[in-house]
């Protein structure tokens, strides 16, 4: 499995934060549907470490992860979070080999 990662603090402005807050539902659904996504899941800090929010869009191959980042519909994502005050730091991350597969405790 292989994903591209966002990491970003998400706006704090008030006018920012309410545009943010509509928008961010259609921009996973988007996500969603570039060509080989598998999964989307969304992580926020809880003790208001920056970056504050780290995002996850899962595919099958680093391949199609790797075209997904470079995609039209990945830059129009990105263009709408930078619009609402959002600078995305992204990442193209793959699973270790070590730990192909979450070790239980």
């Amino acid at each position: 499995m292989a994903y591209v990662m966002f990491q970003y603090d998400r706006p704090t402005e008030p006018h920012r934060w309410n545009d943010y807050n509509q928008h961010v539902r259609d921009w996973i659904a988007q996500l969603l549907q570039i060509p080989g996504a598998v999964s989307f899941m969304a992580y926020r800090t809880t003790d208001g470490a920056s970056p504050d929010t780290i995002t996850m869009l899962e595919f099958h191959t680093v391949e199609d992860a790797r075209k997904a980042q470079g995609s039209e519909q990945m830059q129009r994502i990105l263009d709408g979070l930078r619009s609402v005050g959002v600078a995305a730091k992204v990442l193209l991350v793959e699973r270790s080999p070590f730990t192909p597969e979450p070790l239980q405790a």
